[in-house]
């Protein structure tokens, strides 16, 4: 009889959030860049990182995109759009 792996590990935890665990590696990554060369870059950056979750957020399905879906699809995605255009307006705005 093969044993079965538990669901309540942190490698299964990680599998299960796969997008959320790459996205926030990815934040890691943007503050580092906004703290070392310019919040302005680190702003795009953080609007594309929003851009791409809103896609996969369209795309994928609930069980993949896991703690990412919190509301209904299009909601999520209206959501995220919405930040990553406005947070993008933001960070090229002169004098801000």
């Amino acid at each position: 009889m093969p044993q079965r792996r538990s669901p309540f590990t942190v490698s299964a935890a990680l599998r299960r959030q796969g997008v959320l665990t790459l996205a926030l590696c990815a934040l890691g990554v943007i503050i580092v860049v906004g703290v070392l060369f310019s919040a302005a870059l680190a702003g795009l950056l953080l609007a594309v990182l929003l851009g791409t979750l809103a896609v996969l957020r369209a795309v994928l399905p609930v069980r993949a995109v896991g703690a990412l879906a919190v509301r209904s699809r299009g909601l999520d995605v209206a959501v995220l759009l919405v930040l990553a255009i406005s947070l993008g307006v933001l960070s090229t705005s002169p004098n801000l």
